[in-house]
């Protein structure tokens, strides 16, 4: 039987582990093969928005995902899906921004949202998508956003541990709503630290994402899991 080739194109190294790990998970029989480009978050750094040499870089990333024969593509890095949202139409495979996904899953467990995420611009990005997803499928929401200072600047300093702490203590303070969304693939890893709350369903990027790429490429096959990644 011929594996399904599935290309994680990342803009950090430190997102490639959680999201080998949700397919290890969720999906092991899948193929996933990583494609990283730093230079797109150290620019968008530098550049402060997703310019048009930006959306150049990615659409070159996803045209050589599927020439190098991906059946499915999820681009890891939050910052960047307005970007991959233009370049996909019209692609022959199936493309997943970094946090769709976990906006439809969140919305599954209730209204009431929490979000996490070590970037401010994250932030901006998720809580417009939200309010969009809402008023698309005729919802109403709350979400209570945090942005988990000092984080990022960890994870970049090499220090991971700190990262994952950061994230877990802020997880663990954030319990009033009934899903608690980790925004960026890279916060993964810190779901083994976060307390278990009667009532929160915590929502990751990668587990979701994998979920949903499953059901659309390998979808008869599947048996029904939980899109998070905690029973909580």
């Amino acid at each position: 039987m011929t594996m399904i080739r599935i290309s994680a194109v990342h803009a950090l190294t430190a997102s490639i582990a959680p999201i080998e790990a949700a397919f290890a998970q969720h999906w092991p029989a899948a193929e996933v093969v990583n494609l990283c480009d730093e230079s797109l978050y150290t620019d968008y750094a530098r550049w402060g928005c997703e310019t048009e040499e930006i959306t150049r870089r990615v659409a070159a990333l996803l045209e050589y995902s599927v020439q190098s024969g991906a059946q499915g593509i999820l681009f890891s890095g939050s910052l960047f899906s307005k970007s991959v949202e233009t370049v996909r139409t019209g692609m022959s495979v199936p493309v997943l921004t970094a946090y769709e996904a976990m906006i439809e899953a969140a919305f599954a467990a209730g209204n009431g949202l929490g979000l996490l995420a070590t970037v401010p611009d994250t932030i901006v990005a998720i809580e417009r998508d939200v309010a969009d997803y809402a008023d698309t499928h005729g919802l109403t929401f709350t979400l209570r956003a945090q942005l988990v200072v000092g984080a990022m600047d960890a994870l970049r300093g090499g220090d991971s541990t700190q990262h994952d702490a950061l994230v877990a203590e802020a997880a663990n303070d954030l319990v009033d709503c009934q899903a608690l969304m980790l925004a960026q693939h890279s916060m993964g890893r810190s779901r083994r630290l976060i307390t278990a709350v009667p009532g929160r369903q915590l929502v990751t990027s990668p587990d979701t994402a994998v979920l949903k790429l499953k059901r659309l490429l390998d979808g008869p096959s599947l048996q029904s899991a939980p899109e998070s990644g905690s029973g909580e």
